[in-house]
């Protein structure tokens, strides 16, 4: 049996880590590309291999780096010797007011959550097209609305929602080029926004609950399961956004 070659970056945590199991589940051979998180990521490569031999995969990368992006592609090719899925999860978060942070933040912010998915996109698009592959971005919900004193992140954003439509077209009909757009799953620091004014942490965290149609916070397994349908399932799906948000839209 031929199993499935899926890149995963920033895979070792939070929802990279619920996006590479369930791809595991699914009966993928994993790449998983982490920076800083070498323990986390290589004990989940070695609880893959454990349960199915010679499964997985880990690979260390600074995406702020333009010539990773090839590196990383060649080590899944030597690897695997094929690349079926490209997920682009790996992201950079932190309060950047329009009116404090520096220029070097921006570019910061461009590099790794923008430049980078191209850059790999890129580097994957031969050896994607031989497979008539795929490729799924993580976006967020403010890349539409906006986050008070996250201008760079949100810019960053928005900059890989295009660029998704933009690579859907050019890439096509050999690649499918999708995205998974976040609401309330997983909480960074609620500091610096609209939300941190008043009130406790929990009290932040409800609010954001109650202004959504299903009132309730979704899973890391409710984004995993959109990117693996995106991925493996959705073959007449390219160029389309599927907000996971449980209704935060009508709210913001």
């Amino acid at each position: 049996m031929t199993r499935p070659t899926v890149l995963i970056t920033g895979a070792a945590l939070r929802l990279g880590q619920a996006i590479a199991e369930k791809l595991f589940e699914r009966g993928c051979n994993l790449v998983l590309h982490y920076n800083q998180s070498a323990d986390a990521a290589k004990a989940l490569a070695q609880g893959f291999n454990d349960s199915r031999a010679d499964s997985c995969a880990s690979i260390k990368a600074d995406l702020e780096q333009p010539a990773e992006s090839s590196r990383i592609i060649q080590f899944c090719l030597q690897r695997f010797g094929r690349l079926n899925h490209l997920i682009n999860n790996a992201s950079i978060f932190y309060p950047s007011p329009i009116d404090q942070a520096a220029a070097s933040n921006l570019t910061q912010f461009l590099r790794v959550n923008c430049g980078a998915p191209v850059a790999l996109a890129r580097s994957a698009a031969q050896a994607l097209a031989k497979q008539r592959g795929s490729i799924v971005n993580l976006l967020d919900i403010y890349a539409d609305a906006g986050l008070a004193n996250h201008s760079f992140y949100v810019a960053s954003k928005a900059a890989l929602q295009s660029a998704t439509r933009q690579l859907a077209l050019e890439l096509a009909p050999e690649i499918r080029v999708n995205a998974v757009s976040p609401g309330a799953i997983l909480w960074p620091s609620l500091e610096g926004t609209e939300l941190s004014t008043t009130g406790s942490a929990q009290q932040k965290k409800n609010a954001i609950i109650e202004n959504s149609a299903l009132k309730k916070i979704g899973s890391p397994s409710d984004i995993a399961e959109t990117t693996a349908f995106l991925a493996l399932d959705a073959s007449y799906s390219t160029g389309s956004v599927i907000r996971v948000d449980g209704g935060r839209r009508f709210y913001i």
